[in-house]
């Protein structure tokens, strides 16, 4: 009895242990087949405002998340729950669920699709672009947001490493646009600033929480389309 107790608990301790990798790999893997299936197929600033401020409660469960990553009973549980909690920001989003695009960022080996819309559901296997932002390559500021923890693989974790004169890359179905970075900052979660942008330029914005244990701020990249 004792032996298959001591069994018991390694077998519990091992897949605590790997539980963070398993969810790495498998968000890794379905952002992979997204990507594939996309390329192989066809498919104001108020409202924008709006956008970010649900974005808030995406990364406010972001943080929940990964406190309780140690645990593989309460993550599941915890997800339940986020579900529930995240219904209505679901469904004001649905109608625009669906994937505009790639974002890849060599230096910090980044590449993962990009959704319409940054729910909490979307969120989960990409990025997101913020409602009522510019659509990538057009005149405007597009802003896109995803997590920076490994409760969601590897997103945006390394944003922190990107800086000045950087190039971030960003692929629709008919073209592919490149960003040189010109500025990285930090900003408090409700910062609607980072969302002004004008028709005579095409500004690329993103957007995750720092730090990555407590996330009580905004880290921004913002970047201009090159010629």
């Amino acid at each position: 009895m004792r032996k298959v107790m001591s069994i018991l608990l390694i077998i519990a301790g091992l897949s605590i242990f790997l539980y963070p990798a398993a969810k790495d790999y498998y968000t890794s893997y379905n952002q992979e087949n997204m990507i594939e299936e996309w390329e192989g197929g066809n498919q104001e600033n108020t409202v924008a405002a709006e956008s970010l401020s649900e974005l808030e409660e995406v990364f406010s469960i972001e943080t929940q998340a990964e406190s309780d990553v140690s645990d593989i009973t309460q993550v599941e549980n915890q997800e339940s729950e986020e579900g529930t909690a995240s219904g209505t920001a679901k469904i004001k989003q649905k109608s625009r669920a669906g994937m505009v695009g790639v974002i890849e960022i060599d230096k910090i080996g980044v590449k993962i699709p990009i959704l319409n819309g940054a729910s909490d559901a979307n969120l989960e296997k990409g990025a997101g672009l913020l409602e009522g932002t510019a659509a990538p390559g057009m005149p405007g500021n597009s802003a896109i947001a995803a997590h920076r923890n490994r409760a969601y693989g590897s997103m945006f974790n390394r944003l922190n490493e990107i800086g000045v004169g950087d190039t971030v890359t960003v692929k629709d179905q008919n073209n592919t646009y490149q960003y040189e970075v010109y500025e990285t900052l930090v900003v408090e979660p409700h910062e609607t600033s980072v969302l002004n942008g004008s028709q005579d330029e095409k500004v690329l914005t993103l957007i995750t929480c720092t730090p990555i244990d407590t996330a009580t701020h905004r880290l921004i990249v913002k970047a201009k389309i090159k010629p």
